[in-house]
């Protein structure tokens, strides 16, 4: 396993809202090229998220699968994504000066970056004010907070975080990170070093299919461990067959694709994570108010 590491030392004052931008504004330096290092990378898997089902609707209307459908598949996964109590996302600025958010397809990936941004820069807060003491007495009192203290993990769904992906503009990023275990799969398979920010890769095995409803499905598991899994409940101990690997976007837009001719795409199913479904209901029905997405406004950290 790597280690990831947040350089984080502290630059700000207070927090404040910016009077142009709904924006919560946490100013220090935070290294986001660290911290989700496993994320940002040269590209592997050639794509850019392009697919938005609100853009290209006409264009979804001609392809092999119909924008509803593709909205059903998409709604049926969870992700992850950290936000305040009142659920506004938090961004992050980093070295590439581009406001970033991002949707985790597991709720353990959610978890790992958002502990390790906790713990991070409480440590960078004690040395700050250390260092301010020194220099000038009073002057550590004038270091706020750690913004990550009232941050959480609510669940939306995969046609969310995909459609703010998709709309992405140079004012504000969103991805979707997948796991660091399931990066490192997909890297072993295709015999790659890196896969780009923003790309998901997902398991399959030709020719295999489950049976759902009384209907032959193609399905894409964002796990490797879970394609096996699949594989063995149905086939026994006969040796699986290759594993390949794809990219979420990558399929997305050939589902839509006008003039698309795979009609094997009609029947691709996306398999969620186990745990990410698990974690998705407990998320759901926990507390009495349930924290719901805010668009509009961030938590920036600059």
């Amino acid at each position: 396993k790597n280690s990831f590491l947040i350089i984080a030392f502290l630059l700000w004052k207070a927090q404040s809202w910016s009077p142009s931008i709904l924006n919560k504004s946490i100013k220090y330096e935070f290294n986001r090229r660290e911290i989700l290092l496993p994320l940002i990378t040269v590209s592997a898997i050639a794509l850019t998220p392009s697919v938005t089902l609100a853009k290209t609707e006409q264009k979804l209307e001609d392809g092999l699968v119909s924008p509803e459908k593709v909205q059903t598949l998409l709604n049926r996964v969870p992700t992850f994504t950290i936000v305040d109590k009142e659920g506004v996302p938090y961004m992050v600025v980093g070295e590439d000066a581009k406001v970033t958010g991002y949707f985790f397809t597991t709720f353990g990936e959610a978890k790992r970056i958002l502990d390790l941004a906790r713990t991070s820069t409480e440590k960078a807060i004690r040395v700050g004010k250390a260092e301010a003491k020194l220099k000038n007495p009073g002057s550590e009192n004038e270091i706020g907070p750690n913004p990550w203290i009232n941050a959480r993990i609510i669940s939306v769904p995969l046609d969310f975080a995909v459609t703010m992906a998709s709309k992405s503009t140079a004012a504000a990023y969103f991805r979707v990170a997948p796991a660091e275990d399931d990066i490192e799969n997909a890297l072993k398979i295709i015999e790659k070093n890196e896969i780009a920010e923003g790309k998901v890769p997902l398991f399959y095995f030709e020719d295999f299919l489950l049976e759902e409803d009384g209907k032959k499905l193609s399905p894409l598991y964002f796990r490797k461990s879970e394609l096996l899994q699949a594989w063995k409940r149905i086939n026994g101990k006969l040796d699986p067959p290759k594993i390949v690997v794809t990219e979420l976007f990558s399929v997305l837009r050939e589902m839509v694709k006008p003039g698309g001719k795979d009609k094997e795409l009609k029947s691709l199913v996306f398999v969620a994570p186990k745990e990410s479904e698990q974690k998705a209901k407990e998320i759901n029905t926990a507390g009495k108010t349930k924290i719901s997405f805010q668009l509009g406004q961030r938590n920036l950290i600059l």
